[in-house]
C-alpha cells in the first residue's frame, strides 16, 4: 500500500474525464488476475505489449520473477518519489503500482477492483465497482464453466 501524503495527495489531482481513463486500465488488471489465478504468473508474460507503460512493464516482469512483495512495493513506490508525474500520469502510476502490489499479492480480481477503484473517490467508487461488477457478470462463461 502506497504510503501517502500531502505533496503526493497534492499531485493526484486531476480532472473527471480524465480519471475515466481509469476503468480500462482496471479491467486489465482484472484479466491480469484472473489469468494469473488460472495460469500461474509465468503466463502473465504473454500478457506484455511494447504499448505498455514504462512502469507496468517493469513492474509485471517484477511479479513474473517473483519479487517478494516488500521489495516490490519499495522499488515501485521508489518510481512514484522520483519521477515528478502530477495530475493524470501521477494518478495512472499510483494505480498501475496498486495493481501489480495485488497481483503479487495473489487478489481475487473483485478485491483488486475494490482497491483500484478507490482512486476514483469516495464519491465515484460505488458506482464504478458496480458497473465493473456488472461487465463481469455479464462476460461469456468459458467453456466447461459451471
Amino acid at each position: 500500500m502506497i504510503q501517502w501524503n500531502a505533496e503526493f495527495a497534492r499531485r493526484l489531482s486531476c480532472r473527471e474525464e480524465e480519471k475515466r481513463q481509469m476503468a480500462p486500465l482496471i479491467r486489465r488488471f482484472m484479466d491480469l488476475a484472473r489469468i494469473a489465478g488460472r495460469e500461474g504468473y509465468q503466463s502473465l508474460e504473454a500478457s506484455l505489449s511494447e504499448r505498455d507503460d514504462p512502469l507496468l512493464a517493469l513492474g509485471l516482469r517484477l511479479v513474473i520473477e517473483g519479487l517478494p512483495e516488500p521489495a516490490l512495493e519499495d522499488v515501485l513506490a521508489t518510481y512514484l518519489v522520483a519521477e515528478d508525474r502530477s495530475g493524470w500520469p501521477f494518478l495512472k502510476a499510483c494505480v498501475i503500482i496498486e495493481g501489480l502490489l495485488a497481483l503479487a499479492a495473489a487478489d481475487e480480481p473483485a478485491l483488486l477492483a475494490r482497491k483500484l477503484v478507490a482512486y476514483y473517490g469516495a464519491d465515484r467508487a460505488a458506482a464504478v465497482l458496480e458497473e465493473l461488477e456488472r461487465e463481469t457478470e455479464e462476460e461469456p462463461r468459458a467453456e466447461g464453466a459451471t
